[in-house]
């Protein structure tokens, strides 16, 4: 057995962070390729937008389910076992989800996708972290973090220009090769790692949690479609909150939980949890409708959505440093408020889009709105970091990180479900809010039922601007 953090000659040490590198750059495109693909993929299954939305959903669940205990598995039983098997899944996934025929199949290989992607992404960091000097730690661990934004960068504008070219199936295909390169160098250069330490792995925390999150979220799904007094959509809730239930009472019990707890008693980290929540939401919420808004009324091809949409995330990379230098000078309070305002000012703006928008319309609110996040992102991690002990860093930024799936996959059950009502309301039927065309012809309709869902997500973002107000001194610490 290898010692926990070996010293590594300089080619080896590269080839390592190569490895680490790939994994989190196609874990990034991955996310992000789908989005541009969504409208793609209801006309071509003939399904609505409420359906297709499981392909992100799914994934996000998976995630938020496995991706702490993937890494304590990993801890236990060998880091490089379970990051090369999660490549290995992770191009089968791939490949099958481009052979899908039906949005049943799409889903259920997107599910196994994402699988692979928790074991890939929990594993992927702790590699570089003990089979790295602590000369070479920090510098590698900032690589990886690029590589997963060059991932996160690149995904809309590749997957649109893949989408208009030779088709949607390729933004899944376009990840064998690197996987399979991925999964061979991790097995050919990575020493073999575990921990000496008996780790309690939380397996009912996970399966609860999954269980919690994807029963709310299908029954918010069902909504529209049955109503609130039918039994499916009753069951189901009933089902949620018993697991909820269930799991804040294993939570609480819990040797090393997935959530815990106790971090909770601090009122500047539950504020900084909730606004990541909200937040978190909203983001996500915006990323899966806007695609069908730029496609289907204003008729941008695939391309275009991903230009347009990655003008946020530009703003994001270049800002987010000065903000977490700003934050470690000003505290997080003032700039998680302001960031979370210019969010929703960004809203705003987005809410009033109509058929004769101009391009800078359209990327004017993107700009806020990455100003905003980057102003509020990095400052949020931070004092929810400064908020606990020193021995609960790990845990923190577990919390971080399934907060912000979670809040993400709440935003796009809550906001397609909004807009399918609206929809439906306005006397639209199924085949109607599928169609590319009706969305033309029925445009006034279709830009009511977007403008009022911004709007009513912005209430969430009204909230943030509230629980980072209140979070505390205006300094952390």
């Amino acid at each position: 057995m290898q010692p926990d953090q070996p010293q590594k000659g300089r080619r080896t040490s590269r080839l390592i962070l190569l490895s680490v590198c790939i994994g989190q750059t196609i874990v990034g495109l991955d996310q992000r390729a789908i989005t541009v693909a969504l409208p793609t993929l209801t006309a071509t299954f003939h399904t609505a937008f409420t359906t297709i939305q499981w392909t992100i959903l799914i994934y996000d669940l998976v995630l938020i389910g496995l991706i702490i205990t993937m890494g304590r598995l990993g801890d236990l039983f060998g880091r490089r076992r379970f990051y090369s098997l999660g490549f290995l899944i992770f191009v089968t996934a791939s490949a099958v989800c481009g052979l899908s025929q039906t949005t049943g199949q799409l889903i259920f290989f997107r599910a196994i996708q994402a699988l692979g992607g928790s074991m890939i992404a929990a594993n992927g960091r702790a590699i570089v972290s003990v089979n790295l000097s602590p000369q070479e730690r920090g510098r590698a661990l900032g690589l990886t973090s690029t590589a997963f934004h060059i991932g996160f960068l690149t995904g809309p504008s590749l997957g649109g220009f893949l989408i208009d070219t030779i088709g949607w199936r390729w933004i899944f295909y376009i990840n064998m090769p690197f996987s399979l390169y991925g999964a061979y160098l991790a097995w050919k250069v990575i020493p073999e790692t575990r921990t000496k330490e008996k780790i309690a792995v939380d397996i009912p925390g996970a399966i609860l949690l999954l269980l919690t999150n994807g029963l709310f979220i299908y029954a918010i799904d069902q909504l529209p479609r049955v109503g609130w007094r039918h039994p499916i959509f009753l069951t189901t809730l009933s089902l949620s909150l018993v697991a909820l239930i269930f799991l804040l009472r294993a939570e609480a019990r819990a040797k090393t939980p997935i959530l815990n707890l106790f971090m909770f008693h601090t009122r500047l980290f539950s504020a900084g949890i909730l606004s990541l929540f909200l937040i978190s939401a909203t983001l996500s919420a915006i990323n899966f409708l806007l695609p069908f808004f730029l496609q289907n009324l204003l008729e941008y091809s695939p391309s275009q959505v991903g230009w347009i949409i990655v003008a946020d995330s530009l703003i994001i990379m270049f800002l987010a440093p000065v903000a977490g230098a700003l934050s470690d000078r000003l505290g997080s309070r003032l700039l998680c408020t302001i960031g979370c305002a210019i969010v929703a000012l960004a809203q705003f703006f987005l809410s009033t889009l109509d058929l004769h928008s101009s391009l800078l319309r359209i990327v004017f609110p993107l700009v806020l709105w990455g100003i905003g996040w980057a102003l509020f992102n990095a400052p949020n991690q931070s004092s929810i970091l400064n908020a606990v002990s020193p021995e609960r860093i790990g845990a923190a930024a577990g919390m971080i990180a399934t907060t912000a799936r979670t809040g993400g996959a709440m935003g796009v059950a809550l906001s397609a479900t909004l807009f399918g009502y609206l929809l439906s309301s306005a006397g639209l039927n199924s085949g109607q809010i599928e169609s590319p065309q009706s969305w033309r012809a029925a445009s006034e309709i279709f830009i009511g039922a977007f403008s009022t869902t911004i709007l009513v997500l912005n209430i969430f973002t009204l909230l943030a601007v509230f629980f980072s107000a209140v979070r505390g001194p205006r300094r952390d610490g």
